[in-house]
Order: structure tokens, then C-alpha cells, then sequence
């Protein structure tokens, strides 16, 4: 290998061909600035006030947006009647046979409890209308 290398050295030289012009190092960062373009730097902008508020703006938007949806979905489930109205619309509902059995089937009520009820809710209503008079 050192053989190879060395006929190659006889037949090139030591000078490939390629040579640095002198003084070339000295002066090329001075040559090399004078070669870019002028750069204007100018100083960062603030943000505005809607720039760093924006963000909070926003979060309070969604929330406003979410409580409004929940309020909207909520109304029709509130009852607006009085507690002697609903009473009234529980034992007349309760009274009704049909419904009776209805809940007695599905096991939500029970016999006994469909008795209680509506011994307390005519008692209420024997207590009304005696005040009433």
C-alpha cells in the first residue's frame, strides 16, 4: 500500500494544483462583512392589551357558553308548581288504578307504599280544606 501511494506522490507532486492566494485568511472575515447586506434591527413590539387579555376572554366566553347550554337543558326538567299542586298531581296520579299497577309491576312501588301515600296525602288534603272552612 505504502508502494501505491508513494508512485502516486512521484507522479502528481506535492502540489496538487491547488494553491491559496496570499494573504487570502488574512483579511477574509473584513471581505466577507462587506459582502452581506445591511441588517436594520429594530426593537421588539409590545402586545397590545387585547393581545394578552384575548386568551381569558375566550375561557370566560366558553364557560359563559357551557353554563348558558346547561341552564337551556335544565328548564324543562324544573316543575313550577307549588307543593299543594304537586301533591294534588302525585295522588291523582297514584288514584288511578291503571297507574297503580303500572308502578307495582315494574317493581319500583310497592303495595304498602302506594297505601301510606296516599293515607298521608288525603290527610293533607282533609287538613285544607277543614282550614279553608
Amino acid at each position: 500500500m505504502k508502494k501505491e501511494e508513494s508512485k502516486i506522490l512521484d507522479k502528481l507532486g506535492k502540489n496538487a494544483g491547488f494553491k491559496v492566494p496570499d494573504n487570502y485568511f488574512n483579511d477574509f472575515n473584513a471581505r466577507l462583512m462587506e459582502s452581506l447586506p445591511e441588517v436594520k434591527i429594530t426593537e421588539e413590539e409590545k402586545p397590545t392589551m387585547w393581545v394578552r387579555v384575548r386568551p381569558f376572554v375566550y375561557m370566560a366566553a366558553m364557560f359563559a357558553g357551557v353554563w348558558l347550554m346547561m341552564n337551556i337543558f335544565t328548564i324543562g326538567s324544573k316543575s313550577t308548581a307549588t307543593g299543594e299542586q304537586r301533591a294534588a298531581q302525585i295522588s291523582a296520579g297514584v288514584a288511578n288504578e291503571k297507574n297503580a299497577e303500572e308502578l307495582i309491576n315494574y317493581g319500583s312501588v310497592s303495595d304498602y307504599d302506594i297505601m301510606t301515600y296516599e293515607d298521608s296525602v288525603n290527610m293533607e288534603m282533609e287538613e285544607h280544606d277543614n282550614a279553608g272552612n
